[in-house]
């Protein structure tokens, strides 16, 4: 998968943020600009999906980071499909 932008809103402002997958891993590496934020990845479990970091990340930012993925796949997914 090739790296994505994702969209998070921060005191009523869009701002875009790059995800970069880590190769073979369900993992993204995320970026402000040149700057990397944290590295996030999904933790399932009984089908609730939490966001989990590696770095001391606000709840709400990772929160909104996770579902800027969840979004992005989504989306991307969905326009594979329209172009079968």
């Amino acid at each position: 998968m090739e790296p994505f932008e994702i969209l998070i809103t921060i005191n009523g402002n869009d701002r875009a943020l790059l995800a970069v997958p880590f190769p073979g891993e369900i993992k993204y590496n995320i970026f402000n600009g040149l700057d990397q934020l944290c590295a996030v990845w999904p933790f399932v479990e009984n089908e609730q999906v939490t966001w989990v970091t590696d770095k001391d990340v606000e709840i709400e930012l990772l929160v909104m980071i996770g579902n800027g993925i969840e979004k992005a796949i989504n989306d991307q997914l969905a326009a594979k499909q329209g172009n079968s």
